[in-house]
């Protein structure tokens, strides 16, 4: 049982567009939020509940109480309350009065839009890299790479997805430009990558995982061509395999 899914109850007589409320906490399924610790709770909290609403563990247009979230990570309702406040503060999530919280939802339309800024950023950036040599170290964007291909194999969805995001906006922090990687990881946030909890549980996620190995290569190379072939290549997935779509 996925995250999204909530008590049995729920489940029975779903509303098509109306909101759901979530009481309990389900139990364990095969994709899980991160594991926390004792340390920055308020910042790891926050991580675990985008990577679920990213991937659409956490269903849009449900109600979700803190208790929810407190109940599932196995800490105070506090640190989830502030990562929450956080999350409506971007508007990622809505607060919804004396209830909890609730993913809004997209339209396809939305997240083809999302894409389309995200090609229109991205490629043109590591293009831009690739002829500036001296710019990019690729020693811990190789590092992330490799830990990448690693998630993918164990099927650490949470952890892929925030290792990737991390990735990404590494590679564009060596252009310098503070806006450009604020707005990448906006909108990388709001996408939603509703097949790839699938595509972890197949083995296919190892397969794309590596083309951050090769994105590296052509940098490395300073072939801008092949860079940015490899970044249209790999973006391709936000609104293909990953999100459950046939590209």
């Amino acid at each position: 049982m996925n995250l999204g899914s909530g008590p049995r109850e729920h489940e029975e007589k779903r509303p098509s567009r109306s909101a759901r409320h979530f009481d309990e906490p389900p139990g364990t399924g095969t994709t899980r939020l991160l594991d926390l610790d004792s340390s920055s709770l308020r910042h790891r909290a926050r991580k675990a509940i985008l990577s679920s609403i990213v991937s659409g563990e956490i269903g849009e247009d449900e109600i979700y109480p803190v208790s929810y979230f407190s109940s599932r990570l196995g800490v105070s309702a506090t640190p989830i309350r502030e990562a929450l406040f956080d999350l409506a503060g971007d508007g990622l999530v809505e607060v919804v009065r004396n209830r909890g919280f609730r993913v809004p939802q997209l339209t396809d339309r939305d997240l083809d839009e999302l894409y389309e800024l995200r090609i229109m950023l991205e490629v043109p950036a590591v293009r831009r890299l690739a002829k500036r040599p001296g710019d990019l170290s690729l020693e811990e964007p190789r590092e992330l790479a490799r830990k990448l291909v690693a998630q993918a194999e164990h099927r650490q969805v949470a952890e892929f997805l925030w290792t990737d995001r991390t990735f990404h906006l590494k590679i564009l922090e060596a252009l310098g430009n503070r806006q450009l990687v604020e707005l990448v990881a906006r909108l990388r946030d709001r996408t939603r990558l509703r097949g790839i909890a699938e595509m972890a549980t197949s083995g296919v996620l190892v397969e794309t995982a590596k083309e951050h190995l090769q994105l590296l290569d052509a940098l490395a190379a300073h072939d801008r061509n092949a860079a940015e072939a490899w970044m249209r290549h790999h973006l391709r997935h936000v609104r293909g395999s990953w999100a459950g779509r046939i590209e």
